[in-house]
């Protein structure tokens, strides 16, 4: 990596966020670290939100594609993107003004990290104006590279099939370019949710990969609103977004990733429970959940389906992702 300046690259993805794709945009283009480049991927919008995109001309690197899921954007974006850093952004976040500079300064106080992730303030959407962001971020604002983080190798926890649970969402994540340059591209299956293959797998992938830093502190704004695409879900298509989730995350774990074999069972377990506990004919993955299966010995496959009637007993007071 450079040592002097990195160029930072904010990679938003957006579908049918036009009432939001506008102020993620200005958050990323209003950054005090100058040496930005800002992308947007739409994927396939039906709303007003490539009007929103196409009025910042060239302030942005713009992208529209067909509808083809996260992961479809992700591997849109990457490869329009040209950045040292890739730094990632949902359409409905917004990024604080010192993210681009708190993160190049982080890593040039530790060029051999792959990964960081941070967390974002949650806000109400209703509440979210330029007065909150300067708010959010006087309150918050923090030199980072005066603080001695651990750099954390999650690789033997997840041999062990331990998940990376200290990952947090989209818009908390980034990356080292020579990182993303060994994940991407990623699979591309869009599923009903076009979640299939999103941010779970990228994260899994990543702390495979590499080695980096999680820091709790704020260097963005997570809104809070009716319209979002998983958290606002009904119970129901939640679990129906989860199997897809782990599903095809445990499918292209074992295929690209065989040592992590272990892990791939255990998400296969929790497919197989959330499978049947949905029971909808328009939702039917026995026949990849199968194949998926008998990629295991006899034994192994038993099991896989012990632990998902376990699960399946679990589920009734917890979740399972």
């Amino acid at each position: 990596m450079k040592q002097e300046l990195p160029l930072v690259s904010i990679v938003i993805n957006n579908y049918n966020y036009g009432a939001f794709v506008g102020q993620a945009i200005e958050s990323a283009l209003n950054q005090s670290y100058k040496n930005v480049e800002v992308v947007v991927v739409d994927d396939g919008s039906t709303d007003y939100s490539r009007e929103i995109i196409s009025s910042y001309g060239d302030q942005i690197i713009a992208v529209f594609q067909d509808n083809g899921g996260q992961a479809a954007a992700f591997n849109a974006g990457f490869a329009k993107s040209s950045g040292d850093i890739i730094c990632l952004l949902d359409a409905d976040d917004l990024v604080l003004k010192n993210r681009a500079e708190q993160v190049a300064s982080l890593w040039l106080k530790h060029p051999e990290i792959d990964w960081f992730f941070h967390e974002s303030a949650p806000v109400d959407a209703s509440d979210i104006n330029q007065t909150t962001l300067k708010d959010v971020h006087a309150k918050h604002a923090k030199d980072l590279t005066a603080i001695n983080f651990e750099i954390i190798d999650f690789k033997a926890n997840l041999r062990n099939a331990e998940l990376p649970y200290f990952a947090p969402s989209t818009s908390n994540l980034c990356f080292s370019r020579s990182l993303l340059e060994k994940c991407f591209p990623l699979p591309e299956v869009k599923g009903f949710s076009g979640l299939a293959i999103c941010d779970f797998y990228l994260r899994i992938v990543a702390t495979w990969l590499g080695n980096g830093i999680k820091s709790e502190d704020y260097l963005g704004v997570f809104r809070l609103h009716a319209n979002n695409l998983y958290t606002t879900q009904t119970v129901t298509k939640k679990q129906k977004t989860d199997c897809e989730i782990l599903l095809f995350t445990a499918y292209y774990l074992l295929l690209n990733y065989p040592q992590l074999a272990k892990l791939s069972k255990k998400l296969l377990a929790k497919t197989i429970c959330l499978h049947r506990h949905v029971r909808e004919e328009s939702f039917n993955y026995s026949e990849i959940i199968e194949k998926c299966s008998f990629s295991f010995p006899y034994l192994e496959r038993l099991e896989i389906y012990f632990k998902a009637m376990l699960y399946s007993i679990k589920l009734r007071f917890s979740k399972l992702i």
